[in-house]
């Protein structure tokens, strides 16, 4: 048995109407929410040594060391500006 015009017309319709949510990620991707940012979200800690920890900032390359004994003294060493090199100081 031959299908009619009105098969293939209601199966294509049939077909274009599935077609569509398969093919919408590709035609326009859904966004994603970033996570919210921190004041210290580009801070990274390193070197815990005689009670204390070195920090580094990777948006400004400020680096701290911290020292827990007693008060808790901060100390500013510089900003890094090129690896290998010492921090320079700028405080």
């Amino acid at each position: 048995m031959k299908p009619d015009f009105y098969t293939k017309a209601v199966l294509t319709v049939i077909a274009v109407m599935l077609s569509v949510p398969a093919l919408k990620p590709l035609i326009s991707p859904a966004t994603t929410a970033s996570a919210q940012t921190s004041p210290f979200s580009g801070v990274q800690f390193a070197a815990y040594s005689n009670g204390g920890f070195t920090a580094f900032d990777t948006r400004s390359g400020d680096v701290w060391n911290y020292v827990g004994h007693g008060s808790g003294s901060v100390q500013y060493y510089g900003k890094l500006t090129q690896l290998g090199k010492p921090p320079v100081s700028g405080k």
